[in-house]
């Protein structure tokens, strides 16, 4: 091997720093944009099983028979949860609205017993609410299901439209990142191209040569993600402390997913950039890699 050469080796010694504060950064702006858009969706669904449909009660019904009804409702799967509102409740909201006590005055209560009902997220759109409303008058003790439909569909229609977005956003910033990744493995490979040569003259296998290297990825892989998560949680810690409380990490699950994603994201473009390069290099003709 000439001089030239020797000390082009000597100059490719492993240098992983930059290659791994560049994925680093890659997977820590993955992880803003994936935590937005956990949050978004728990936000979404949290707006459509606030929305809650009055069920006007048959008058028919006693006390007893509204609470077994009421049970019989938490048994279907698009209920969330229901709550007894009954005449006395109603007439008691309406005396504080009016100020006066207008069960004196006419002489009897002329409100229904009611139940509100909140939905599951998934049951709260347009479609769900037609057959649901059949379903709960079929019933024969509900004379009435009101509820806001234009709220609920502008509500439905809107977080639907948003989150789609959003979504293709994420999918669109992923293969960029994907890409810019393993641009960054196979430039840092580039520099090793030298060291890879040398052990395929001194009669090393494919798969000895290229081991250390894959195995360096997963460490490499692994790293950044880590360097990401904690830039992640220091940046939403800050962001909640002095700018605005966004309760985004609120459950240890959310983060977990997030981290469960950057973790396999790094490992997987690291790995698969990392075999595929020390591959190349060991097709290569010596003349080539200058």
């Amino acid at each position: 091997m000439s001089s030239t050469q020797q000390k082009r080796v000597k100059k490719s010694n492993p240098s992983y720093i930059s290659s791994i504060i560049s994925v680093s950064l890659i997977l820590f702006v993955l992880g803003i944009i994936a935590s937005f858009f956990l949050q978004s969706a728990k936000l979404s669904q949290s707006v459509k099983e606030n929305i809650a449909l009055q069920l006007v009660l048959e008058d028919k019904l006693n006390e007893s028979d509204i609470f077994q009804f009421s049970e019989q409702l938490k048994t279907n799967p698009y209920v969330k949860e229901s709550e007894i509102f009954t005449k006395e409740d109603a007439a008691l909201m309406m005396k504080e609205d009016l100020g006066e006590d207008f069960v004196q005055t006419i002489g009897y209560n002329p409100l229904p017993n009611a139940i509100i009902l909140h939905l599951n997220a998934a049951y709260s759109v347009p479609d769900s609410l037609l057959w649901i409303k059949e379903d709960l008058l079929a019933s024969g003790n509900v004379q009435a299901v009101n509820y806001d439909e234009l709220l609920l569909s502008n509500i439905s229609a809107f977080t639907s439209k948003f989150l789609l977005a959003l979504l293709v956003f994420l999918a669109i910033l992923l293969v960029i990142s994907f890409i810019i990744i393993d641009s960054t493995i196979k430039l840092a490979m580039f520099s090793k191209r030298f060291i890879i040569r040398s052990m395929q003259l001194v009669g090393a296998t494919r798969w000895f040569i290229t081991k250390p290297f894959v195995l360096r990825a997963i460490f490499n892989g692994l790293l950044s993600a880590i360097l990401a998560a904690v830039l992640l949680l220091a940046s939403i810690y800050l962001i909640e402390s002095y700018i605005i409380e966004l309760s985004v990490f609120k459950e240890a699950l959310d983060f977990l997913y997030i981290f469960g994603a950057l973790v396999s994201i790094g490992l997987l473009v690291s790995l698969i950039s990392t075999f595929f390069a020390v591959r190349k290099y060991l097709r290569m003709k010596l003349d080539e890699l200058y």
